[in-house]
C-alpha cells in the first residue's frame, strides 16, 4: 500500500514537472494581424504608404503602436521617432506624450475643433473593458487670449460640457443643445462637426 501510494507521488510531481519547466514559451496559438491599406507621416513631413498591420486579438493595440510594411516586405513597429501619425481605412492618429510613454489618439472630428480618442485596456465597473480618454483642440482660436485653447486638452466625460464650453462659445447653440448630464461620443461628434462647418478649412494631415 505505500509503495503504491508513493508511486504515485512520484508520477504527481513528474506530471507537475511538465507544465512548470522554467523558460517555457507561452505557446498559445495567437490570430494573425490583419492589413489595411494605410500610410505614416514621417517626422520630416514625408508621407509614406504601404499596409497597417491591424491585431485581431487588441483592438487597443492601434492606439500604442504602429505595425507597417510596405509591399511584401516583413511587418515591422515602426517607432515615433520615425512617424508623427498614420492613417488606414479613413481612420486618423497623431501620436502625443502621454502617461510617461508615447501613444496614438484617433481623430473622432477633424476641423476647426479636432476631437480625440485614446482607447486602453482597463477595467469599467470593476470588470475587464476599454477606457476611453477624450482629449479637444481648437486649431485657430480667434482670440489672442484663447490661445491656450490650442494646446490639446484632456476632458472629462463628467463635465465634458462644460470643458467644451470655450471652445463652443462663437456658437452658443450648439453648446446649448448638449445634453448637460449624458456623456454620448455620437452625439458630441456631430455637434462639433456642426460648429466646424461655419470654419470650413481645406488643412489635412
Amino acid at each position: 500500500m505505500n509503495t503504491i501510494k508513493v508511486s504515485l507521488a512520484l508520477v504527481i510531481i513528474s506530471i507537475s514537472s511538465v507544465f512548470a519547466q522554467p523558460g517555457k514559451k507561452d505557446k498559445t496559438p495567437k490570430m494573425a494581424p490583419s492589413f489595411a491599406d494605410g500610410y505614416y507621416v514621417s517626422l520630416k513631413g514625408d508621407t509614406v504608404k504601404g499596409q497597417v498591420g491591424i491585431s485581431n486579438e487588441d483592438e487597443t493595440a492601434i492606439y500604442r503602436t504602429l505595425m507597417f510594411k510596405q509591399g511584401s516586405g516583413k511587418l515591422t513597429a515602426i517607432s515615433s521617432k520615425k512617424a508623427k501619425s498614420y492613417g488606414f481605412e479613413g481612420r486618423h492618429f497623431t501620436i502625443i506624450p502621454f502617461d510617461n510613454a508615447e501613444v496614438y489618439i484617433e481623430y473622432l472630428v477633424k476641423g476647426r475643433i479636432n476631437f480625440l480618442v485614446y482607447k486602453f485596456n482597463g477595467k469599467i465597473n470593476g470588470e475587464p473593458g476599454i477606457e476611453k480618454i477624450y482629449f479637444v483642440q481648437d486649431t485657430r482660436p480667434g482670440d489672442e487670449k484663447d490661445k491656450e485653447l490650442k494646446t490639446l486638452k484632456q476632458i472629462s466625460q463628467k463635465f465634458y460640457k462644460k470643458d467644451l464650453k470655450p471652445y463652443l462659445k462663437d456658437q452658443t447653440q450648439i453648446w446649448n443643445d448638449m445634453d448637460k448630464f449624458s456623456f454620448n461620443e455620437t452625439a458630441i461628434c456631430n455637434s462639433i462637426k456642426e460648429f466646424n462647418k461655419f470654419y470650413e478649412t481645406s488643412s489635412s494631415e
